[in-house]
């Protein structure tokens, strides 16, 4: 009788320890997915302005010399852009070398960012010195009148027209404007921003 109540005590400690392994692994399993639902990451509003909602930027063609450039083939990667009208102003190349170094600064994610500088009746010269001093960052021209097509999914709503003036902005891989900088944004701040934008991204 003993021997028949040892087994089924031991029985019962084995079934019982099963279950808490059996628990023990969903809820390792488990966690990331939880973690995921919960986690709302609160970088995007801490200091970039926030198109929201996130503003799909159509397939608009750009101008490298005489080949024309589709603004999807940049697609999966992501996109810091400064544009210039007419000229480049202090504040327009002090971005194109803002968004170069901000790309140096992402170290190994470096290749999941595309620099472009977009400009319009600029002289040719001048374009080409630009794209030349601050290399690796892409120039491409556009027509100015398609360059209203530019400046009407860039602009900021509900904005005055100086806020909407020497400003950078980012693309995601997805075609979708997301966020903008004014030229005197600090980069260390925006760097944050750029870091916690790869990190959440789950393309490009």
């Amino acid at each position: 009788m003993n021997e028949m109540s040892n087994s089924q005590s031991a029985d019962r400690k084995s079934v019982f320890w099963n279950r808490v392994q059996l628990i023990m692994i969903l809820v390792v399993f488990a966690a990331p997915i939880i973690g995921a639902f919960l986690y709302k990451p609160q970088s995007f509003s801490n200091y970039g302005d926030i198109y929201t909602p996130v503003r799909p930027v159509e397939n608009l063609l750009m101008q490298d010399g005489d080949a024309v450039v589709e603004l999807d083939s940049m697609r999966r990667q992501w996109i810091f852009l400064v544009t210039a009208n007419g000229n480049c102003t202090q504040a327009c190349e002090d971005n194109i070398l803002k968004i170069r170094q901000l790309r140096f600064m992402q170290n190994n994610n470096m290749g999941r960012i595309r620099t472009v500088f977009l400009h319009t009746q600029l002289l040719p010269q001048i374009a080409l010195d630009l794209a030349a001093k601050y290399s690796p960052v892409e120039s491409y021209s556009v027509p100015f009148n398609d360059f209203d097509e530019w400046t009407r999914v860039l602009k900021l709503e509900n904005e005055p027209p100086e806020a909407q003036q020497d400003r950078f902005y980012i693309i995601d891989p997805a075609g979708n404007l997301m966020m903008s900088y004014p030229a005197n944004a600090d980069p260390g701040m925006i760097k944050k921003d750029i870091k916690r934008l790869l990190k959440t991204s789950q393309i490009g």
